[in-house]
């Protein structure tokens, strides 16, 4: 079973694709079931797949270590965001650019249909099809630097929240 075109045309990281090439990453993906509470990625492990949300929703949480008294100290995770597949989300995209650990957990918040593939087989596509694997880094570029500008205005929000809260 591979996804339709129709529907990969509209995830943005192969919205530049023609047909062929959306054909060809269709190829490479293959489906994988969650049910509603099954952890789907764990923070810290070794990345190797991006996911497509083909059905369902997803929670991406953050470990956290609390200090709930002097000796007391707890960790937990904080849910960061939902992604839908309505919203055509895909995440694990750090995985395609470079081999190292899992920035966060991914729990399925409901039974999930996902399309999954390996770094090895978008950068064995890529190498097939220079201009495809072109498309694709550009557009996961373009997401990660809109991400990493988010992240640098919720620090700035926070430091200044921080700020004010021991000034007084």
């Amino acid at each position: 079973m591979t996804p339709e075109i129709d529907y990969l045309k509209k995830i943005y990281v192969f919205q530049d694709l023609t047909p062929e090439e959306t054909e060809a990453v269709s190829q490479i993906l293959t489906p994988c079931e969650f049910e509603a509470g099954a952890t789907i990625m764990k923070e810290g492990e070794e990345g190797k797949t991006l996911y497509v949300i083909a059905s369902g929703e997803v929670l991406i949480s953050k470990s956290l270590t609390m200090r709930f008294a002097e000796d007391d100290y707890r960790e937990t995770e904080k849910t960061l965001s939902k992604l839908k597949a309505k919203d055509y989300a895909v995440f694990g995209e750090m995985a395609l650019i470079t081999e190292d650990k899992r920035s966060a957990t991914v729990t399925a918040a409901t039974d999930c249909v996902l399309y999954e593939t390996s770094r090895e087989d978008f950068l064995r596509l890529a190498q097939e099809h220079p201009a495809l694997g072109y498309k694709v880094m550009f557009r996961l570029a373009e997401m990660l630097s809109n991400r990493l500008k988010t992240t640098g205005q919720d620090v700035i929000r926070l430091t200044t929240a921080l700020s004010i809260a021991l000034s007084q």
